[in-house]
């Protein structure tokens, strides 16, 4: 996955994915993607444990729309963070033309120009504008990467005795800083869950990150717990753009739910206690207390 990662532009891109192994499975996880190339994506889910060379159905939803990309690939790495897991996918490519169409739409979609997320270094069929113009260049292009580690080489001695002596005495300083990386985990959608003393109710703080829904201008939460009433449970948006709120549910139950976005987009929690389907062929998130 490394070296296909080199070979092609990566971009940040947090799709909602739902995804299952292509063969014995009918459930679906969800997750969330890290990065995006032609080639595959970076993968993050919650409770879900990735098999290596596992296939995978992949469902991308696309942002401000009710359209997916739908693609396959298989496992190529993974590791595990306590409860998050997190996988290289590499997409499995049987029609060159149909996969390429499929990236130009998440490209639409997410304001990616086309040939950046189709350019690829081996020479990929989208890239003829780039690959000639960089295969007579490519000799020169090497010679210079032949000084360039040279020339580092060289500066290397003058620049460390300068800024070793100052400079990085301030960078572990301001290293400080990157401890407001844990307001990054806190903007995670999720559930924080909070029981009284007797565990007879528990107070479920619902987290719904902005990035999941971008064009978001209200969102309520709809479930068992408030009748499915669409305007019971209003959302509040929180200052970086992430919406909240807090309920009390009796304990000792599991309540169906989903997030209904401007009145229209039904959205499910991507890190739900678990997915149940539902009448009208899609899925509900499930939240246990």
């Amino acid at each position: 996955m490394p070296e296909d990662q080199r070979k092609s532009e990566r971009f940040d891109l947090p799709f909602i994915v739902k995804f299952r192994p292509a063969y014995g499975s009918t459930t679906y996880a969800l997750g969330l993607t890290k990065n995006l190339s032609s080639r595959g994506i970076g993968l993050e889910s919650r409770n879900f444990d990735f098999v290596l060379h596992e296939d995978l159905e992949l469902e991308l939803k696309l942002p401000k729309s009710d359209a997916s990309a739908f693609l396959t690939g298989d496992v190529v790495w993974k590791y595990h963070v306590g409860s998050t897991s997190f996988a290289g996918i590499r997409f499995k490519i049987k029609n060159e033309d149909r996969h390429n169409e499929i990236m130009a739409k998440i490209a639409s979609y997410a304001n990616v120009p086309l040939e950046s997320i189709l350019y690829n270094r081996t020479g990929h069929p989208g890239k003829k504008r780039k690959s000639p113009g960089r295969a007579r260049p490519g000799t020169p292009a090497k010679t210079t990467k032949k000084p360039g580690p040279a020339s580092a080489e060289l500066q290397a001695p003058d620049r460390p005795s300068l800024k070793r002596a100052k400079k990085k005495t301030p960078e572990k300083k301001t290293a400080k800083p990157p401890a407001k990386k844990v307001s990054k985990k806190s903007r995670e959608p999720g559930f924080i869950k909070k029981y009284n003393k007797d565990r007879t109710s528990c107070r479920v703080s619902f987290l719904l990150h902005s990035e999941a829904a971008p064009d978001a201008r209200n969102i309520t939460i709809v479930g068992d717990f408030n009748n499915w009433d669409p305007a019971a449970s209003p959302m509040k948006r929180l200052k970086n753009g992430d919406f909240k709120i807090i309920l009390s549910l009796p304990s000792g139950r599991e309540y169906r739910f989903k997030y209904l976005i401007n009145g229209s987009r039904w959205e499910n929690d991507w890190c739900a206690d678990k997915y149940v389907p539902n009448s009208f062929g899609s899925d509900d998130s499930v939240v246990v207390v």
